[in-house]
């Protein structure tokens, strides 16, 4: 089985209100992956099944010159493939073959040669598949079986006068083709936690404080996922009052037991209640998914997503202008930097709010101006609440 390192988020959105929700928003993926394959790859490409290119918004910075996004239909299947080419992190041009992986938790190929990161954003749908391929110097893929990376498919309900419910099954991805055997079984465990706000793609990283990864969070010691067969999570979220997001960390490893005939995976696991993997079972580590589960697109020019559009979100786009990529940073438009164009968002939003704002966006000269401007606003605002209290 390819030793394939990944980290995936998937992002679903909660409408404004403390207990209004609403359908799945969109979905999210990120992930690390090393080029084990016996060929020197020069690109890759991503394949959505049930996607069309317009449910595409958003991808990761990868190190390639040249990204395609194709709509596609063979025979009842469609959707949409992301084709990179043109590599670029590296002289050689290329990811060379059979590189060991090593637990990147998730992110780290962003900076790391050797192996590459990817990701992608949809909205509106979620994939009924996704696989990913490597793709050699002539632009073809190398092999028919898609790189292990699972993605997770979320089943929501919405389930009125109640708690909304929150699923998630996962499965080991399998070739467009139908093939007599299964692919191969891989162990996973997962932790998951709550927040207050919508969450943003670039936030989904494993180094970040808000992704769950001690064992208070660990919501599922150990499962097995039989190849080919969809593992639904025991249980399903419940979606807690006032919480914009549901966030789960998922780890796979490898399956090194027996396998029969047919490629099923043949373990005392499957039929025992065992704490852990039996003992010879558990392979080296595959991947790091980060996916979050919200109800509602985040306010692009809420910095800060304190539910306002006002001074403390200039300070966050004047502290990231020019190096940030967040939108906690000051990236209204998600296009990875913060410059005048996000500016001029949170301008148009703050204006529209019916605050007094600025009459033009300012130029890069007036910052300090304007940063005192809002800076002596809030503290007046502050003021003003004591005085009130003091009077109360």
């Amino acid at each position: 089985m390819k030793k394939i390192l990944t980290s995936m988020a998937t992002v679903m959105l909660l409408l404004a209100g403390p207990t209004v929700h609403a359908s799945i928003y969109g979905t999210l993926s990120n992930f690390d992956t090393y080029n084990e394959t016996e060929i020197d790859s020069y690109g890759a490409e991503i394949e959505l099944e049930g996607v069309h290119v317009e449910d595409l918004y958003r991808t990761f910075p990868s190190h390639y010159d040249n990204e395609v996004r194709t709509y596609y239909q063979e025979g009842a299947q469609s959707g949409t493939r992301i084709t990179y080419s043109g590599y670029n992190f590296t002289t050689s041009g290329y990811l060379p073959a059979n590189t060991i992986g090593q637990s990147t938790n998730g992110h780290a190929c962003v900076g790391t040669e050797g192996c590459e990161h990817f990701g992608f954003s949809l909205t509106g749908v979620q994939p009924t598949a996704t696989r990913f391929y490597w793709l050699d110097q002539n632009g073809q893929r190398i092999g028919t079986m898609p790189e292990s990376i699972a993605t997770p498919t979320w089943n929501y309900v919405a389930n009125p006068g109640g708690v909304p419910r929150l699923g998630a099954i996962v499965e080991a991805p399998e070739p467009a083709e139908v093939i007599p055997q299964r692919p191969d079984s891989i162990w996973m465990k997962v932790f998951k936690t709550e927040i207050d706000r919508p969450v943003d793609l670039m936030e989904l990283m494993s180094d970040n404080r808000i992704i769950p990864d001690n064992i208070g969070e660990q919501e599922t010691e150990w499962e097995l996922l039989e190849g080919g067969l969809g593992k639904q999570n025991e249980a399903e979220d419940d979606i807690g009052e006032g919480n914009f997001a549901v966030i789960r960390r998922y780890e796979y490893f490898e399956y090194t037991g027996p396998y029969d005939e047919e490629h099923e995976p043949i373990s005392i696991f499957l039929d025992e209640d065992l704490p852990e993997p039996p003992v010879g079972e558990l392979g080296q580590f595959i991947s790091a998914n980060m996916v979050a589960a919200n109800l509602a697109a985040p306010e692009e020019a809420d910095f800060n997503q304190d539910g306002n559009v006002d001074g403390r979100d200039f300070l966050a786009w004047q502290r990231g202008f020019g190096q940030g990529h967040k939108l906690e940073d000051g990236d209204a438009n998600w296009d990875d930097s913060v410059d005048d164009n996000d500016l001029a968002i949170w301008k148009n939003k703050y204006e529209g709010d019916d605050n007094p704002g600025l009459v033009s966006v300012p130029e890069p000269a007036t910052w300090l101006i304007v940063a005192l401007s809002v800076l002596g606003a809030l503290c007046f605002r502050g003021q003003r609440n004591s005085y009130n209290e003091a009077s109360a």
